[in-house]
């Protein structure tokens, strides 16, 4: 797939001479794109630059003539073949991409402001497992012990896959009874994240008889484990341990914040370990149990 190497030019409905003036050098579509993910984080990379791609070869030209219908017929196309929430992630890409033109002032107007991000059923909810599942899971379903250690800190820390298989033994510190982490997150933010004292011992035996090199896991031939490598053990342990085959290891995340918010975590305290930019993604974990509600605190 190549990106046409296109300028932005003057969009219809733009008032002459009042572009916004050009902070960027980009000449063409591709030198946009490339400034435009040249501060995410390389997974994002990735998965934003596939979902461009596609998109300017379904449009089939530059952005600066792309019209709202070309928008909404590819919209179409994505709602025939992909989940509510995968279009509206693909959506919000594509929004962002136009919105960064215009900002940098590539594009003389952002077409993507009139398209509608579509809104999602909620469904975090049914990506939590029950405690008695995660026990399940991590002890009957997986054969070893770099594996159990890995489900262990992504359910017992909130870590995301891209955080466990980075970490380094320089990241582990001793804590009190326990230790702490420092973890890579998103957009190469780094946090703090503790480690409960009888998963520092599972740390720290495993570190006695596996290390091998910097990296905390390792594959078959001592390199840094893949992403992929991981799904697939996951989805591998789910089927031995009898649990929901659609669960993956954001299940674990999803499942390690309603059930630290249910034991009475403070939800700054959780958006902090978690490492969420704003509050308000931690708070849609405050929503998901039917159990618990304000009207069991008021007595009358």
């Amino acid at each position: 797939m190549v990106i046409q190497n296109n300028s932005g030019g003057q969009q219809p409905g733009a008032t002459p001479g009042l572009r916004p003036h050009k902070v960027t050098n980009a000449q063409c579509d591709r030198e946009l794109i490339l400034v435009w993910l040249g501060d995410k984080s390389a997974t994002t990379q990735v998965s934003y630059h596939s979902t461009v791609s596609k998109f300017i070869e379904f449009i089939a030209k530059p952005l600066s003539e792309v019209k709202l219908e070309d928008l909404q017929l590819w919209e179409r196309g994505l709602k025939a073949r992909f989940k509510l929430t995968t279009v509206a992630n693909k959506v919000l890409v594509i929004k962002s991409l136009f919105s960064f033109g215009v900002k940098t002032g590539y594009l003389a107007f952002n077409v993507g402001s009139f398209l509608k991000t579509p809104k999602a059923k909620e469904t975090i909810a049914e990506r939590i497992l029950d405690v008695s599942d995660v026990r399940g899971l991590i002890k009957y379903g997986v054969k070893n012990e770099r594996d159990r250690l890995m489900l262990s800190l992504m359910y017992g820390c909130g870590l995301r896959v891209s955080e466990v298989i980075g970490l380094t033994w320089d990241d582990f510190k001793k804590h009190g009874d326990g230790g702490k982490a420092t973890v890579f997150g998103k957009g190469s933010k780094t946090r703090i994240v503790l480690i409960p004292d009888r998963l520092w011992q599972q740390v720290k035996e495993f570190e006695k008889y596996h290390r091998v090199n910097q990296w905390v896991f390792v594959s078959c031939n001592d390199n840094q484990m893949e992403r992929s490598v991981v799904h697939r053990m996951i989805k591998r342990a789910c089927k031995r341990a009898g649990i929901d085959e659609r669960a993956s290891a954001h299940w674990l995340r999803h499942s390690h914040a309603s059930h630290s918010l249910e034991a009475g975590c403070n939800l700054r305290l959780l958006q902090q370990s978690l490492g969420h930019a704003s509050v308000t993604t931690t708070e849609r974990y405050l929503h998901i149990s039917p159990d618990t509600g304000s009207s069991q605190f008021i007595e009358f």
